[in-house]
C-alpha cells in the first residue's frame, strides 16, 4: 500500500504572502483614500462656487435697483429741487431727522447704506471660528438702532458687514385715478393683471410709492379694496404715515405709476434649526424684508435664506470726487471707503445719496468637509486679512465690483 506525502506551504511561504496581500490592500486603502479625498475637495470646489454664483447674482440684482424711483432716479429728485422727493412717514416730508427710530427702516433717502463690522477694514485682521457666533447692535458702524437691530430673526453674526437696499419694485401698475386729503385714494386699473404683479413676491404689502417722471412719494396704504373691477388704495395719516398727500401733491395723468416700496437687508446670520456635519448652525446670507402690512403702526421683517455657506461679507463704497453737500455730484468715481469712514463723517444721507458702486467680498466655505489643508498664505477679502479656522472645510473668497445705475449722477 503506498502512501502519497500531503504537501501545503512552508511558514516562510505564509509570511511572504501575508506580506504581499498587507501591501497590495494597503494600496487599494490609499488608492480610496486619495480618491474619496479628491471626491470631497471637488464636492466642496463645486458646492463654494454655486453658492458663490446665488449670493453674488441675489446681491447684484438687488444693488442695481437701489435708488430705482420710478422714471428717474433718487439722485434726479433730490437735487431737482425741494419737494421732488418725500415720503409721509416723516411729519415733515423732507425732515429725515424727524423719522421715529423704530421705523429706521423706512428712510428712503438711504437707497443704499452699509454698516462695517468693527475692525474689520483693509488693514484689519479678523479671526475666524469654526463656530460664529450673533453679534450685538454695537458691533457695527455706524450704530445701529435697537429697535432696527431687534427685529431681525436670526441675528448677524459678528465681524460682517450689513448692506441696506432700498428701491421702488421692477413692477409697477398704471395710476387712473389720484385724489389728495385725509383720506387720500389711488385708483389703480385693471387690478388682475397690473396690481397682481406688485402681489407676487409679496401676498400684502403696505409701503408703496406713487411716481411720475417729476417726483415721487412713498406712504403705506390705510386698506386696499376691490371697487368695480379697480384696486383701490386708501391713504389716511394712520399706522406709519405722519402726514397725508396735499395739494402739492399732483402727478402728471398717464404718467403716474404705482410701485412697491421695498426695504431690504442684507447679512450673513446662522439658520436656526439646521446644523450641520458637527452638530453647529450654518452661517448663512439672508435678505430681510422690511415691510408694514395696511393700516398697521409697526414695521417687522422677514428673513429670507439666500444661499447657506456664506460665512463672511465685507463691503466697499465707492463714492463721488464731491462729497460736500452744498454742491452737486458730478457722476465721477474716485475712491471706495468702508461704511464707518464714508465722507462726510457725519454719516449724513448727502454722502449715502454719493455712493455710484460698491464691492462685495464674500467668504464661502463648503457645508461638508473637503479634506482642505490648512492654508499657508494669507486670505484677503477686499484687503481684510482672513484667519480661517482648521476644519478641513474648502473655503474661498470671491470678490465683485457692482455698478449702482440707479445712483449714478445724470441717470
Amino acid at each position: 500500500m503506498s502512501r502519497r506525502l500531503q504537501q501545503g506551504l512552508s511558514l516562510i511561504e505564509l509570511m511572504v504572502a501575508l506580506l504581499l496581500s498587507g501591501l497590495l490592500l494597503l494600496g487599494l486603502v490609499e488608492i480610496f483614500s486619495a480618491s474619496r479625498a479628491s471626491y470631497q475637495m471637488a464636492q466642496g470646489l463645486a458646492r463654494a462656487q454655486e453658492s458663490s454664483r446665488f449670493a453674488i447674482d441675489a446681491l447684484q440684482r438687488d444693488a442695481r435697483m437701489s435708488g430705482h424711483f420710478g422714471c428717474v432716479s433718487d439722485q434726479a429728485h433730490f437735487y431737482a429741487g425741494n419737494g421732488m422727493f418725500g415720503e409721509l412717514f416723516l411729519g415733515s416730508r423732507n425732515n429725515y431727522a424727524d423719522i421715529p427710530a423704530p421705523r429706521e427702516a423706512l428712510r428712503f433717502d438711504y437707497s443704499v447704506r452699509g454698516y462695517e463690522a468693527r475692525n474689520t477694514g483693509p488693514a484689519d485682521t479678523l479671526s475666524l471660528t469654526a463656530d460664529p457666533v450673533a453679534g450685538s447692535a454695537g458691533d457695527w458702524v455706524p450704530a445701529i438702532t435697537s429697535q432696527f437691530f431687534s427685529s431681525l430673526n436670526p441675528k448677524p453674526v459678528r465681524g460682517s458687514d450689513l448692506l441696506v437696499l432700498r428701491f421702488l419694485s421692477p413692477e409697477s401698475a398704471e395710476v387712473t385715478g389720484f385724489t389728495t386729503g385725509n383720506p387720500a385714494t389711488i385708483r389703480v386699473n385693471p387690478a388682475n393683471t397690473q396690481w397682481g404683479s406688485l402681489t407676487r413676491a409679496v401676498t400684502n404689502p403696505g409701503l408703496f410709492g406713487i411716481a411720475d417722471c417729476r417726483s415721487v412719494v412713498l406712504f403705506q396704504a390705510s386698506a386696499i379694496a376691490d371697487v368695480t373691477g379697480a384696486k383701490v388704495v386708501t391713504v389716511r395719516t394712520n399706522g406709519v404715515n405722519q402726514i397725508a398727500f396735499d395739494g402739492s401733491d399732483t402727478f402728471a395723468s398717464g404718467q403716474a405709476r404705482l410701485y412697491r416700496a421695498d426695504s431690504y437687508l442684507y447679512y450673513v446670520g446662522l439658520k436656526p434649526g439646521v446644523n450641520d456635519f458637527t452638530g453647529k448652525p450654518i452661517p448663512t446670507l439672508y435678505r430681510a424684508r422690511f415691510d408694514a402690512a395696511p393700516g398697521t403702526d409697526t414695521v417687522v421683517s422677514t428673513a429670507e435664506e439666500i444661499v447657506e455657506g456664506v460665512e463672511n461679507m465685507q463691503l466697499l463704497f465707492a463714492q463721488d470726487m464731491i462729497t460736500d453737500p452744498a454742491q452737486p455730484p458730478t457722476g465721477v468715481i474716485d475712491g471706495v471707503r468702508t461704511a464707518a469712514n464714508l465722507l462726510p463723517t457725519n454719516d449724513s444721507s448727502g454722502g449715502w445719496q454719493r455712493v455710484g458702486g460698491l464691492q462685495v467680498g464674500l467668504l464661502i466655505r463648503s457645508t461638508d468637509p473637503a479634506s482642505a489643508q490648512q492654508r499657508t498664505a494669507a486670505t484677503r477679502s477686499l484687503g481684510t486679512q482672513l484667519t480661517l479656522p482648521d476644519d478641513q472645510r474648502y473655503r474661498t473668497v470671491y470678490e465683485t465690483n457692482i455698478a449702482l445705475r440707479n445712483r449714478l449722477y445724470g441717470n
